[in-house]
């Protein structure tokens, strides 16, 4: 199906690209300090929470306290420092509802261009707009004076995934935590993780313990990373 191109031209003094942890934190001082400009939040998903709503494999967790990751204007008061994601995800919910950001967020606009004019010092963009009534993607443009581009630092169509020798040989399944499928059972099975980051930090004992864990999960790491084991909750924070 072909692309419907809407014609009318929206104008906005600030563009924010994303509506994640830092598009979020940057709507709110916006619309905070200038609260005279027009605004809009574009996000491409249908739901705000960027990293803590796209992935959903076990153990989904932050990497860094939240008392110091979360946002200067909204302590985090929950008392777990290392958060699941959807207490992360609560917590946006709440920074969106009390500083009224619904009225410049719009879900499932994804830019898909954006030219800069010198002459007329605005931006251009092409955004492309989910209809999950019809299935039709319809594009608009938006004018803005100023983008802030808060799209994270990977894509989030496609996570990278290495190509090893004999992989369509191998009869076993292979999943990639960025694309985890819903009610996977991996239960009396065993599973290699390959990698030793934050992600397979998290994954490796999520898997290991509780009902349904795997009978045995082993972890290859090109290079030895050192671990240490801290409590959940920070007294001191």
């Amino acid at each position: 199906m072909t692309a419907e191109v809407l014609d009318a031209v929206e104008e906005f003094d600030v563009v924010i690209i994303g509506a994640g942890i830092s598009g979020i934190g940057a709507a709110t001082y916006f619309s905070r300090e200038l609260p005279d400009k027009s605004l809009a939040v574009l996000e491409a998903r249908d739901d705000i929470g960027g990293t803590w709503d796209l992935f959903r494999y076990p153990g989904i967790r932050s990497d860094s306290d939240l008392h110091t990751f979360g946002y200067a204007f909204k302590p985090w008061r929950h008392e777990a420092a290392i958060a699941d994601a959807p207490l992360i995800k609560e917590y946006l919910h709440e920074t969106v509802e009390e500083n009224g950001l619904e009225r410049v967020l719009r879900l499932g606009h994804r830019v898909v261009r954006a030219e800069w004019s010198t002459a007329d010092s605005r931006w251009t963009l092409t955004v492309q707009t989910s209809d999950s009534a019809t299935g039709a993607n319809p594009t608009r443009t938006i004018h803005a004076g100023w983008v802030f581009a808060a799209t994270g630092y990977y894509r989030y169509d496609e996570g990278f995934s290495p190509e090893f020798q004999g992989r369509d040989e191998f009869e076993g399944q292979i999943v990639h935590p960025q694309h985890w499928p819903e009610g996977l059972d991996y239960s009396d099975k065993k599973v290699v993780v390959i990698g030793s980051g934050a992600t397979a930090i998290t994954l490796v004992p999520a898997m290991t313990t509780g009902a349904g864990a795997a009978r045995h999960v082993t972890m290859l790491q090109r290079t030895p990373t050192y671990v240490m084991a801290l409590p959940r909750v920070d007294k001191v924070a």
